[in-house]
């Protein structure tokens, strides 16, 4: 497949954290200063519309125009779409790619021979910030032919109203929204030329990797050797894989007087980050970058 995937600038809508105990893993990210919603089920509807349990609870982490998603599978081994990532390990597996019509984009692949999953629905009922009713989506995943690293999908948002509540945008941390994500490859030449087919994709080079620029986000390629170079004595799983994601906040100061207060341990990035080890966000490496650091 060369041709790309939807017809306007990629953002990426969410990313996903994957687990077997979601109040666990609502207390982690509560602990780190996130405003987390309550934990619900996640259904889809039958022939007949009525809801059908997907074996699900997740919970989210909201930001003005996108958000983070704590997800725990309820009877792993029993066929839901995540067990194989969750087989691997618990930690980063769900990329969601938004789109404004589900429909055009699934077509933009099917057109171009590639085997599709069909178009889902799925939807959970929101109750938080002072708002209640059912948030609706329509999704499918892309094939692992070409997104290898993860469970990576499409999304329409139905109800945006009901997904991005300001009231629960107000983050202790300071955090205002997702900066991108990162994997851990074998092959980098491989992995940019599947990612760089998204449109309005930039490709930058740095010496442990490869950044490929998504609007004002950035996913970012390494192989184990890069990353050790960054994150030395790290232990994540081998590649391919998602391995880190990167928070952007107000203040990188503020943000380290946080942790400092709250006897959070962590690592310098540079003047304008600093980043938790994997066994301290749910298996990922959960860096932190001042909203004023260009993308």
């Amino acid at each position: 497949m060369t041709s790309p995937i939807q017809a306007s600038e990629t953002t990426i809508d969410h990313i996903g954290l994957v687990g077997r105990d979601i109040k666990a893993m609502v207390a982690t990210f509560r602990g780190l200063g996130f405003t987390v919603t309550e934990p619900v089920p996640l259904t889809q509807p039958d022939p007949e519309g009525n809801p059908v349990p997907l074996g699900q609870h997740s919970a989210h982490v909201i930001f003005p125009d996108t958000y983070l998603e704590l997800t725990a599978v309820d009877a792993p081994g029993q066929g839901n779409h995540l067990d194989n990532w969750l087989a691997k390990h618990e930690g980063l597996h769900i990329m969601a790619l938004r789109s404004e019509n589900a429909l055009q984009s699934w077509e933009g692949f099917a057109i171009h021979g590639v085997v599709m999953p069909p178009i889902r629905h799925a939807s959970r009922d929101v109750n938080a910030g002072g708002v209640k009713g059912v948030a609706d989506f329509e999704w499918f995943q892309i094939p692992e032919s070409i997104a290898k690293e993860g469970f990576v999908c499409v999304v329409e948002h139905k109800t945006p109203e009901l997904v991005f509540l300001p009231k629960m945008t107000n983050h202790a941390n300071g955090a205002t929204g997702l900066r991108g994500a990162g994997a851990l490859v074998s092959d980098l030449d491989d992995a940019v030329a599947r990612y760089e087919r998204l449109p309005g994709a930039r490709v930058q080079s740095f010496p442990m990797g490869r950044f490929i620029i998504l609007r004002n986000q950035r996913f970012v390629a390494m192989t184990p050797k890069g990353l050790a170079a960054l994150a030395a004595g790290v232990q994540t799983p081998p590649p391919p894989c998602f391995v880190a994601f990167a928070i952007r906040v107000k203040n990188i100061g503020a943000t380290r007087d946080f942790l400092v207060k709250k006897s959070i341990l962590f690592q310098v990035g540079g003047e304008n980050s600093v980043w938790l080890k994997p066994e301290q966000a749910c298996g990922a490496i959960l860096i932190f970058v001042d909203e004023s650091a260009a993308v």
